[in-house]
């Protein structure tokens, strides 16, 4: 099998501790949304991650098509609450609405646009390097990767295709980091949350909810000394 790489910020469609409610028997908990996965559902009691071995997942008798998550024991304790975390159709999907991609601008309360500072910006800078197109922005033609320049080739081995995206953004990090230590030495001034001290982790999966997309994960550690952890993801068309 092949694909066409198209490079996109593509939704998942994760509902992520979204709050479930116990039916009367305590037998049985509702998800809100259809469920698209079945190896993508994680169940939590108060804040701990219930074992699946625990629970089977079975047909909603109440609404054809959906699925509820059935306890082989009742639940006794009386004050848990329980979250799930699982993909949907992208029908129901609230963070994409069914369009299949991602807005990443971001308002406060008041409709506000937020300025990203220190970790948060830091984020906001490797999310950049990885989606723009090397060469695409003529003052700085070495920013970026070349993940677009694979549109529209045939990939005929995923393995293949892992390799050279994470190959692509390791080396836009590099060059990230560079640019940081150079605007050091220029004399300006950078929080040890915005500077990038070192890649811990580049991990490039296929999503479970859907194989023509890929998911590129990168944990990143500040000077701060703070790590966070930016997500992509890459749709193949």
């Amino acid at each position: 099998m092949s694909f066409d790489l198209n490079l996109n910020t593509a939704c998942n469609h994760e509902i992520f501790r979204e709050l479930s409610l116990i039916d009367s028997t305590r037998h049985i908990l509702r998800l809100d949304k259809p469920l698209a996965v079945t190896a993508s559902l994680s169940v939590y009691a108060t804040d701990n991650l219930i074992p699946a071995s625990m629970y089977t997942i079975i047909d909603d008798p109440q609404h054809n098509g959906n699925k509820v998550i059935s306890f082989k024991q009742k639940w006794k304790s009386p004050t848990d609450y329980f979250e799930t975390t699982y993909y949907t159709i992208a029908q129901y999907c609230p963070k994409c609405v069914n369009t299949n991609y991602l807005d990443d601008i971001t308002y406060d309360v008041r409709g506000d646009l937020i300025e990203n500072r220190d970790e948060t910006l830091l984020l906001q800078n490797a999310e950049k390097f990885t989606i723009t197109n090397m060469g695409s922005n003529v003052f700085y033609t070495f920013i970026g990767t070349s993940l677009v320049s694979l549109i529209g080739s045939k990939v005929s081995n995923p393995s293949f295709m892992i390799s050279q995206i994470t190959s692509e953004i390791s080396r836009a990090f590099q060059k990230f980091k560079d640019i940081q230590s150079q605007y050091q030495l220029t004399g300006r001034a950078m929080t040890p949350g915005e500077t990038l001290k070192t890649v811990n982790n580049i991990q490039v999966t296929q999503d479970l909810n859907d194989p023509t997309i890929m998911r590129a994960q990168v944990d990143l550690e500040a000077v701060s000394g703070k790590t966070v952890t930016y997500v992509q993801y890459l749709k193949i068309s």
